[in-house]
C-alpha cells in the first residue's frame, strides 16, 4: 500500500520536486508534508550554544523522537536537538531523515535526506561541527506514519545564543 503518492505535477507545484534523468521525481525531505517548518535567518556557528524555546511536541510517545533542526539554505543539512524521554550514551548524534517509519511512497518519487546533527538535550543546539546560514527551523517526527496523525507541532521559536 503506497501512503504518499501526490501525482508528478502536485510534486513539483506543492513540493519543490525536481524531475530526474530517469523520470522520477526528487523532493527534499524539509519540503514534505510530515515536516513542520518555519523560515528564519540565523547564522550557526561551531563551538557556540544555541537554546530554543516554544517548540512542543504533544502527543509524543515512547519509544518515538523529534528532532527540532536549523536547516541550511539548501536544505540538507541540519543542528538541532531531540525531544525524547529517554538519553542515549552519546551526547551528539547523527541522523538522516527522509520520511516517517513504515511510510510507502510512490515508485516515481525519490526523498532526498536531510543530514542532521543532534544534541541529546531538549531545547539546546551545542553538536555544531560547521558553520551554516539556517533558513529554516523544522521539526521531523520519528514514529510510524499511524502515529503521526495523533501528533500536534507547536512551532513559535524564540532562539537565544550563548557563548
Amino acid at each position: 500500500m503506497v501512503d504518499f503518492a501526490p501525482s508528478p505535477a502536485e510534486l513539483v507545484k506543492k513540493y519543490g520536486a525536481r524531475r530526474t534523468h530517469d523520470d522520477k521525481y526528487e523532493v527534499q525531505a524539509v519540503n514534505l508534508p510530515w515536516v513542520v517548518k518555519k523560515e528564519l535567518d540565523i547564522a550557526i556557528t561551531p563551538g557556540r550554544k544555541y537554546t530554543v524555546e516554544g517548540v512542543r511536541v504533544e502527543g509524543l510517545v515512547p519509544p518515538w523522537e523529534a528532532y527540532v533542526a536549523f536547516i541550511d539554505t539548501a536544505g540538507e543539512f541540519g543542528a538541532g536537538y531531540i525531544i525524547t524521554r529517554r538519553r542515549r550514551l552519546f551526547n551528539c548524534v547523527y541522523k538522516s531523515y527522509s520520511k516517517p517509519i513504515n511510510l510507502q511512497t510512490a515508485p516515481y518519487i525519490v526523498i532526498r535526506p536531510v543530514e542532521l546533527q543532534l544534541t541529546d538535550r531538549e531545547n539546546t543546539v551545542e553538536c555544531v561541527d560547521r558553520a551554516f546560514r539556517a533558513k529554516y527551523i523544522a521539526v521531523f517526527i520519528n514514529a510510524p506514519a499511524s502515529e503521526i496523525q495523533n501528533i500536534q507541532v507547536v512551532l513559535n521559536p524564540v532562539v537565544k545564543e550563548n557563548l
